[in-house]
């Protein structure tokens, strides 16, 4: 895909944020094609779990946040040290 191969972002680390995407949405088909493609491209098997791994706190930050119903609001203000 010429988004992998073109685009700004190298191809590997392309791959990487797209297995990361893929485990979290549970893509079963994305996540074993990503993972071929990492392989292909030298990834080490640390930065393929990697990868899963920021997918997965994303996904527990974003349930933590949104099930406690954290204020949008006082959260950017909070980033930008208000």
């Amino acid at each position: 895909m010429g988004l992998y191969t073109e685009g700004v972002i190298a191809e590997k680390e392309a791959h990487l944020i797209a297995l990361g995407t893929a485990a979290a949405t549970k893509c079963q088909y994305c996540v074993p094609y990503h993972i071929s493609e990492l392989k292909r491209l030298g990834a080490s098997e640390d930065e393929i779990k990697t990868a899963v791994l920021i997918a997965a706190d994303i996904m527990k930050m974003s349930t933590l946040f949104y099930g406690n119903e954290f204020d949008l609001e006082a959260f950017k203000k909070m980033l930008k040290g208000e």
